[in-house]
């Protein structure tokens, strides 16, 4: 028999914790990349949570290089 789950308010603290300096971690690593590879890094997510709304074309050159283009009709929102 196995004892019940018990949520304790230190591990929840932690969790939080290290949410907070692992998101802030990432928005300072983020920052340092230039503009067109956060936007390309952001339709690629973006792809992944929403595949319905984005196209994908994957091309492979005989060399041996890829080459994803994405393309969607969904306009971004302003987050400000």
């Amino acid at each position: 028999m196995s004892l019940p789950d018990e949520n304790h308010p230190v591990n929840s603290f932690v969790q939080e914790e290290m949410i907070e300096n692992l998101s802030q971690a990432m928005a300072q690593f983020l920052a340092q990349w230039p503009p067109v590879t956060r936007l390309r890094l952001l339709a690629f997510m973006h792809l992944v949570e929403q595949p319905e709304t984005m196209k994908a074309l994957l091309e492979i050159t005989p060399s041996g290089s890829l080459r994803l283009t994405l393309d969607t009709d969904v306009t971004p929102g302003r987050t400000h």
